[in-house]
């Protein structure tokens, strides 16, 4: 182990390589004559010199370009401790242990004064301490591992954590650089944890504020190998230069001692609390630095700048014993102090700070006994409020495999800092059917569903987006402007401003041909939506029944009808109120329905069918909706987009009952067709990624439909990711539903009772307050992996911009299917007596040999699983 770390280190071979030019050019002068030495010496003393000279410049110029080198690629990372976090000395000195290795090899001898850990109490806009760490970029790895050491800590990126820190120019800065005030082998005090060594510090930056800044810097040059002994020796000479070389160190290196003679009592305890220290420095303290402090504050006015640093200086006389720090400068008594505010040292003080360069004013060798309350993060002994932490101790991220683009075997979750480095982390769609993600508004959660929508049908998959409030349309539409992107872009967006926008056909009645199944599926899918828009229950029986019956007649006649003249849901109130309409209809319902229409209609009050009629009325006062539900052939069908993989961009508006009656339209009518596919094998079940926003628009009915749907279409190929703003505002059913068929679970910030209905779910851990108090994009998760749920843990939340770079422009422009009929409102104007009139014309039997069949290519059949793969 030794010969392989001094091997590591190049001192001991360029010393033998320097005793060897010595030796050699010695023998060759001795074999020179006398009278002939002058002239060989002026041969070659001055080729010789001159080219040791050029030899020492290129290494000059190399360790020059090598530490700047080194210097413009540092990382930092921030640490942010659990409110559990603890660290034991054992702790403390493994971690320091491990830093030993970023002293390493000839690279490091070139760029040594860039290659200092750097630790930075920082403060941020609240006043909060934030524990960093900076280290080479080629140390970082090791950093990583060496954090190891310490269970509850949580790295993030520094960016985030301080983020909205203003710009310094035109405040006042002040500038302070610590030193040891005695030689290096008096050592500081060695403070235990409990108080936390850091509390002072904490305290000194509670009073920042926002625009007050408060940094402590402390680089450390770590030492191993010859270095170390070098340093040891270095202790061991100022040990002696203070007359304390006999017994302490004797008996400490274990080398017999001579008897000395007897001293006064008072010199006597003098060298025993000498040798104390010293067996403190150089036996317990462990790990050696060579250490560079640096302190420095500002603030809009000098007296607030003059306070925050006295505030920090009085932080560091805690360290205090044998010998304490101070500052690096010279006083002038009664007059000033001339320190690195120096107009002539600042900039030299700036640049250490800014870039990490190590070049203390005087060397000052710490042990990590002597910095341990600098060598981890706050603990839970540090009270202080004023302390960055990330809330209760959570477990370590699982094994998830970083994102991979354009994988479609994966579904970004978001960043995490770990060991091997800040990562995009992501879950698999193998293990994914229903995720539920809950949390506030404007904490990330839309940003997260956005990104995990995008990079699945940019990979290839279909899918519907379902946002009532357009912004998510919105951040979606450059990166769908891709070539196999675009054409399978189909938008329905209803939101306000948008008369003009052109909208697919959508017929909830076109049946396509399939027989009784989808007729059914139709009726079922315009009840439920009924149902949840306008809140019925149990006990709503006259209103559901009425408006089962009604779809099941506009259904009936849809089989009957030529494509073109295909009813709408504007028919519903013709026939209700309509009685010619609904005695044209009678023939072609079967004998139950009639029986409804003739016995039981009549005896209805008028307020039984206004609440239907009303509804749709105010449907067909809108443009936007007339043109999308009031043409009679569909160019948007949703078992069409399952099958064949389109890209749905649904907005209904985020209005009233309106609006949420066409977004549960669109929910249920994929629900039922999901159910349709139990025509396909397993296999030829296209998976479909359906996200739904504000999840509780469609959660109207207390009867559970929703909730039953979901449990039976995830075997048909649907996986869902709902998301909404708090898991109360879900019914019983369809929570219970949720919690009981999920694959992950994640939630950003939420009251203490909706996070406690969360952290039951997984076992009561971690507390609620964990949830309560996450900051903006930070969540926690727990995720299915491999089949097996994990344990929460904490990720951070990412943008679009992050995984798929800047927008491109010009952005997309949906598809637009073909439609037959381009003025709706026109074809609506006369479509009641049309059907009138032919639903007269076939029951008389005229013109039932012209009759009109269904043109290929205008309905779609469904994709048929046979033996040998699929066909239509």
């Amino acid at each position: 182990m030794n010969r392989r770390r001094g091997r590591s280190d190049p001192t001991l071979m360029l010393s033998i390589l320097a005793v060897a030019i010595a030796l050699s050019a010695w023998q060759a002068i001795s074999k020179i004559p006398a009278d002939r030495l002058s002239v060989a010496i002026d041969d070659w003393l001055y080729p010789t010199a001159l080219g040791l000279t050029v030899i020492a410049a290129a290494l000059a110029t190399q360790r020059l370009i090598s530490t700047r080198r080194t210097l413009r690629n540092r990382s930092t990372v921030a640490v942010v401790p659990a409110d559990e976090f603890d660290a034991s000395p054992e702790a403390v000195q493994r971690f320091a242990s491990q830093l030993a290795q970023m002293d390493r090899g000839v690279r490091g001898w070139l760029d040594r004064p860039a290659r200092a850990l750097g630790i930075r109490l920082e403060s941020d806009r609240d006043g909060r301490l934030v524990y960093l760490l900076e280290a080479p970029d080629r140390a970082a790895g090791l950093l990583r591992s060496a954090l190891a050491s310490y269970d509850g800590i949580e790295l993030r990126n520094t960016d985030a954590v301080l983020d909205g820190r203003s710009d310094p120019d035109g405040r006042t800065t002040l500038r302070t650089e610590l030193v040891l005030a005695r030689p290096s082998i008096e050592p500081l005090a060695h403070l235990d944890f409990d108080p936390d060594p850091l509390q002072p510090f904490a305290a000194a930056m509670a009073g920042a504020g926002p625009d007050e800044e408060v940094s402590v810097r402390v680089d450390l040059l770590p030492a191993k190998g010859h270095r170390r002994s070098r340093l040891a020796r270095r202790l061991r000479r100022q040990a002696k230069r203070l007359g304390i070389q006999g017994q302490p160190i004797g008996e400490r290196l274990g080398l017999p001692v001579e008897k000395r003679r007897e001293v006064d009592p008072a010199t006597a305890a003098e060298r025993r609390l000498r040798g104390r220290g010293l067996d403190h420095k150089l036996r317990d303290g462990g790990q050696p630095f060579e250490a560079q402090i640096l302190v420095c504050v500002r603030a809009a006015y000098r007296y607030r700048a003059n306070a925050l640093m006295q505030n920090v200086l009085a932080a560091f006389e805690s360290l205090g014993d044998r010998n304490w720090l101070r500052a690096s400068g010279l006083p002038i008594p009664g007059l000033a102090f001339l320190g690195s505010d120096l107009p002539l040292r600042r900039g030299r003080f700036d640049r250490r700070r800014r870039t990490g360069l190590f070049r203390p004013a005087r060397q000052n060798i710490l042990t990590a006994r002597e910095l341990a309350g600098f060598l981890k993060p706050p603990t839970m002994f540090c009270p202080a409020d004023n302390v960055l932490r990330s809330g209760p101790n959570l477990s370590p991220p699982p094994p998830l495999p970083d994102l991979e683009p354009e994988s479609k075997a994966m579904v970004p979750l978001g960043r995490v800092t770990d060991e091997t480095g800040d990562r995009l982390i992501a879950f698999r769609t193998a293990d994914t059917f229903f995720s539920y993600i809950a949390g506030r508004s404007r904490y990330g959660k839309t940003e997260l569903a956005i990104c995990q929508f995008l990079h699945l049908v940019r990979s290839g998959h279909g899918g519907l987006f379902l946002d009532p409030h357009a912004d998510a349309l919105e951040r979606m539409r450059p990166y769908l402007d891709r070539p196999g992107v675009r054409e399978r872009v189909v938008e329905i967006n209803l939101a306000a401003g948008s008369a003009g926008n052109k909208m697919p056909g959508w017929n909830l009645f076109e049946l396509g041909g399939q027989g009784a199944g989808e007729a059914e599926a139709r009726v079922e899918a315009v009840v439920d939506a009924f149902a949840s828009a306008m809140q019925w229950g149990e006990r709503s029986t006259r209103a559901i029944n009425l408006t089962t019956q009604s779809a099941a007649a506009l259904a009936a006649i849809a089989r009957v009808l030529p494509p073109e003249l295909c009813p709408t849901i504007f028919q519903l109130p013709t026939l209700l109120s309509d009685e010619k309409w609904r005695v044209a209809v009678l023939p072609f319902l079967p004998r139950a329905s009639q029986q409804f229409w003739l016995d039981r209609f009549p005896r209805l009050s008028i307020e039984a069918i206004t609440q239907l009629t009303n509804m749709v009325d105010r449907l067909r006062a809108s443009a936007a909706i007339t043109e999308l539900l009031g043409a009679s052939q569909s160019s948007y069908r949703v078992r069409e987009a399952m099958d064949q993989g389109k890209i749905v961009l649904a907005c209904p508006g985020s209005g009233g009952t309106r609006d949420r009656l066409i977004a549960n339209l669109l929910v249920f009518d994929l629900l039922h067709a999901a159910k349709g596919r139990a025509d396909l094998s397993p296999d030829a079940r296209r998976p479909f990624w359906v996200f739904l926003d504000e999840v509780q628009s469609y959660d109207g009915a207390t009867s559970g439909n929703l909730a039953a749907l979901l449990e039976q279409s995830a075997k048909y190929g649907m996986r869902a990711f709902l998301l909404n703003q708090n898991p109360e505002r879900l019914s019983p059913d369809t929570l219970n539903a949720l919690t009981t068929n999920r694959s992950h679970l994640i939630t950003t910030a939420l009251n203490s009772h909706a996070a406690g209905l969360i952290t039951r779910e997984w076992g009561g851990q971690p507390d609620p307050s964990a949830i309560t108090a996450l900051p903006k994009y930070r969540f926690i998760a727990q995720v299915t992996h491999h089949g097996e749920p994990s344990k929460p843990f904490a990720v951070a939340g990412v943008s679009v911009e992050e995984v798929f770079g800047a927008p491109p422009e010009p952005a997309v422009v949906a598809s637009e299917p073909d439609r037959i009929g381009d003025d709706v409102a026109a074809h609506l104007e006369t479509l009641d007596e049309r059907i009138l009139k032919k639903l007269r014309d076939l029951r008389t039997g005229q013109g039932q040999d012209n009759r009109p069949v269904h043109r290929p290519g205008r309905a779609y059949a469904p994709v048929k699983a046979t033996g040998e793969g699929r066909q239509r």
